[in-house]
């Protein structure tokens, strides 16, 4: 009995204790919310209540801050410190979102208690000036940055919109620009009609200067048609001296970005007077703006917008810089030493992080030399070398995964770590069971941009930033078609260029690619959940048997890549088939397909044929293959095949319909060439088919 009522006493004690322990190991902590047209839905309101989620804010601006707790909260308790003579105060002192407006120039803090934990926030309030006005300024002290920004588009948005050189079209046979007075919010320094703080709305909006400038264009679909170079409006702005306190905030000049500097100028450079922020609601102020500016809600919808570190991995810069937008952009200026901190965990993958916004050129992408880590060199794809930097495997998988040893003492974190889309793409680094003859074995060779050409083709009026390929829509296969003909609507329409899987028919490239991957799984050991197992924990290292080690990489390696053999079908095949070659001697498990030994051209068939035959031929190596036909006077007809293919029967066909020159009944030649990839075997045989109408 007395054990009883000790343990009844303990448990109670627990009951009553839990709670206040809750509440009290809560961390209150003040988020900043950047709002922009799109998601505060003002398109196309003049009074434009953006914000950019800066720490240096203009008189007059809204600013948006959330309560983020570590738990449960019933009640918020807010308060601000404001400067002498305002009268500022926050929109509530108790729930969770809050705004304020401050009304004169200074610091505010904002400060925020949760239980017994409090966070505080602080901000300058200032008004803008334009990066020429007064000694000294932003082209003073920031000269070759000033350069370089007055080369960007950024610079010159205003300026090109109201002399009629955007959106540009002809009409009644008169090349017209079209722009609105919406335009200018996002093509102006600090745009709002109501706020006094120097921005270029309240100003035009004061002197006239936006019910004036478009007096001579005629109207259309709410746009006015500016005769393109028509230099009249532009001309009003700087020849006029009623309109001269515009020109300095007449651009998305540094202000826009930075925040107002008139405080910062006058301190002689403050760095607390001013803002340096990687934060994507800087850019999003404006490239979230529908309906043409749809960049934001792409951007928002990624991965990347969701990036930060958690738990033990926030201070682990063996995770930068892919993980962080901070961590990027430090190692973009500075690879050998970029100086990373624990603070860089907080930052997403944001615009800034991938773009210089004061960079004219090559969309201002901060490159990098790219060495995937088995050091091949990158030489290739352009714009895509920016993704390479960060999807690549994290291993060199040779050396990763030694046959040596007699024992796998592998960590929990096995595999490519997520994100070989690179190595896939160049095929490179997977585990090739000792065949040099595959590597570099490629089926996207040719695409300029690589990555790029694919992830960010055209969705609406932009660029997708969102990067993916496929939504609950379907596949965005619009680049594919110039390829893979205009009949295709998804990827798995592409079909593969042999029966890969085995089953007995050619497929997709999606369907062959699973049926190896379904197959290779068959043979892996799987964890709890019938999964192939992923964490090589003690129970699961395996003694003397490398070539199940293999098989859970290579599996791994595929099915991380993401793309069931899209990126590279190829390379895929190719590790794919070897992974199950080297299962099957200790398993006893019969192979999926017996490399062939010889260079086969077979007959075609049918033969006599109309319209259609069929060519098939059997490589037993990784080859580059060229197929040819030809007429009876050795004239080139059609070239069938002319790319790298992995060992294996392919086939392929000959349609006389298809074909530049219009084909009439008679005798017609095939001819393959293929040569292996290293180079060592080569093969050329000639066949003859007729073609009967």
């Amino acid at each position: 009995m007395n054990n009883f009522r000790l343990l009844f006493s303990l448990v109670l004690s627990c009951l009553l204790i839990a709670p206040i322990n809750n509440y009290s190991a809560q961390t209150a902590k003040i988020n900043i919310q950047p709002k922009s047209p799109g998601n505060l839905g003002t398109y196309p309101s003049n009074t434009f209540p953006i914000y950019s989620g800066n720490h240096t804010i203009a008189k007059g601006m809204k600013v948006y801050l959330t309560a983020d707790t570590s738990g449960s909260v019933n009640t918020f308790s807010w308060s601000i410190t404001i400067p002498a003579g305002s009268s500022t105060t926050l929109s509530s002192a108790s729930l969770q979102n809050v705004t304020f407006v401050p009304d004169s120039k200074g610091q505010y803090i904002v400060n925020l208690k949760v239980g017994s934990t409090s966070d505080a926030d602080t901000f300058w309030v200032s008004t803008y000036i334009g990066p020429t006005t007064g000694i000294p300024n932003c082209s003073l002290c920031h000269n070759s940055i000033y350069s370089n920004w007055q080369q960007t588009g950024h610079a010159q948005m205003f300026k090109d919109g109201i002399t009629g050189q955007l959106e540009t079209s002809n009409v009644n046979d008169e090349l017209v620009g079209s722009y609105s007075t919406s335009c200018i919010k996002c093509h102006t320094t600090g745009w709002d009609q109501t706020a006094n703080n120097g921005n270029f709305g309240y100003l035009a909006h004061q002197n006239g200067f936006d019910t004036t400038w478009y007096k001579s264009y005629k109207l259309s679909s709410g746009e006015y048609q500016i005769p393109t170079n028509s230099q009249t409006a532009w001309n009003l702005l700087t020849t006029d001296s009623v309109y001269s306190n515009l020109i300095p905030v007449a651009s998305i000049g540094c202000e826009s970005c930075h925040g107002p500097a008139a405080d910062h100028v006058a301190s002689f450079g403050d760095a607390s007077k001013i803002s340096l922020s990687l934060n994507a609601g800087v850019c999003l102020q404006c490239h979230d703006d529908p309906t043409h500016h749809m960049i934001g809600a792409y951007y928002n919808a990624s991965n990347h917008a969701t990036m930060p570190l958690a738990g033990s991995e926030a201070t682990s810069t063996s995770c930068f810089p892919c993980h962080s937008g901070s961590a990027y952009f430090k190692y973009s200026q500075n690879q050998s030493s970029p100086g990373y901190s624990s603070s860089d965990a907080s930052q997403d993958i944001t615009c800034a992080a991938c773009h210089d916004p004061h960079i004219a050129t090559n969309y201002g992408l901060r490159l990098v030399p790219v060495t995937l880590k088995n050091g091949y060199t990158v030489s290739t794809g352009g714009n895509g070398q920016l993704c390479m930097t960060c999807h690549q495997a994290r291993v060199n998988t040779a050396t990763y995964i030694t046959t040596s040893a007699p024992y796998y003492g592998f960590s929990n974190r096995f595999g490519p770590h997520h994100g070989p889309q690179s190595d896939m793409l160049l095929g490179q680094n997977a585990y090739q069971y000792g065949d040099s003859s595959i590597t570099g074995l490629n089926t996207h060779a040719g695409l300029t941009d690589a990555c790029v050409t694919c992830h960010m083709q055209t969705r609406g009026p932009n660029s997708n930033h969102q990067w993916n390929m496929s939504d609950s829509t379907g596949d965005y296969v619009t680049i594919c078609k110039s390829c893979h003909g205009q009949s295709i609507t998804k990827f798995d329409d592409i079909k593969a260029s042999a029966d890969w899987d085995g089953n007995g028919k050619i497929e997709g490239v999606q369907t062959e690619v699973q049926g190896l991957l379904n197959k290779l799984a068959a043979l892996l050991p799987k964890d709890s959940t019938g999964a192939v197992v992923s964490m090589l924990t003690d129970s699961l290292k395996v003694k003397g048997r490398s070539n199940i080690v293999q098989g859970i990489y290579t599996y791994y390696f595929v099915t991380s890549d993401g793309s069931l053999g899209i990126h590279n079908a190829n390379y895929t095949v190719a590790i794919l088939q070897k992974a199950l070659n080297a299962l099957n001697s200790p398993t006893g498990v019969q192979l999926v397909k017996n490399l062939p030994q010889n260079f086969v051209l077979s007959q075609n068939y049918p033969n006599p044929f109309n319209p259609s035959t069929i060519i098939q031929y059997t490589l037993p190596y990784a080859s580059n293959v060229k197929l040819t036909v030809y007429n009876i006077t050795g004239q080139v007809i059609n070239v069938l095949v002319n790319s790298a293919q992995t060992a294996g029967v392919h086939q392929t066909i000959m349609n006389a319909t298809s074909t530049r020159i219009n084909l009439s009944s008679g005798i017609y030649f095939y001819s393959i060439q293929a040569t292996s990839l290293d180079g060592s075997h080569s093969f050329r045989e000639t066949k003859k088919m007729v073609l009967m109408k």
